[in-house]
């Protein structure tokens, strides 16, 4: 039998995928100053900040052009599904590990109006802290 309990020097325990996929926490700049707002309820085309662990990522695309996807998994077990576009794959596979806590920049996106939001990744880089983690 398969141990599916393994966990990384990063994390205290085994790695589990969002229990409320799209309600992660982002950071972003309003009309009046800094705003703190689920995803799923921030307007498609916003700038946003997150922080959370990688978990789940995969390499998709061609060799040419190769992307990522990965789960960004907060504290209290909110989600977002993140995509890093080709010409920032390179700089940023490193960081896409399972159970790596990075802080991500991207736009809001939504392929369809009632669909759910995910992040197209602009920078990454790993955050040495997370609220709750000590």
């Amino acid at each position: 039998m398969k141990d599916r309990t393994s966990t990384t020097a990063l994390t205290r325990g085994p790695i589990k995928a969002p229990r409320l996929p799209g309600r992660l926490i982002v950071e972003f700049l309003g009309d009046l100053g800094p705003v703190t707002q689920r995803l799923d309820l921030v307007a498609a085309g916003t700038l946003v900040t997150a922080t959370g662990t990688v978990v789940a990522p995969t390499q998709t695309g061609s060799d040419e052009k190769p992307r990522a996807t990965f789960t960004l998994t907060g504290m209290t077990g909110e989600g977002a599904q993140c995509i890093v576009s080709d010409d920032l794959f390179l700089d940023a596979w490193d960081l896409v590990v399972e159970g790596t806590v990075v802080q991500v920049s991207g736009i809001v996106r939504r392929p369809l109006a009632d669909s759910p939001a995910y992040l197209d990744i602009r920078t990454a880089r790993r955050a040495w802290f997370m609220a709750g983690s000590a």
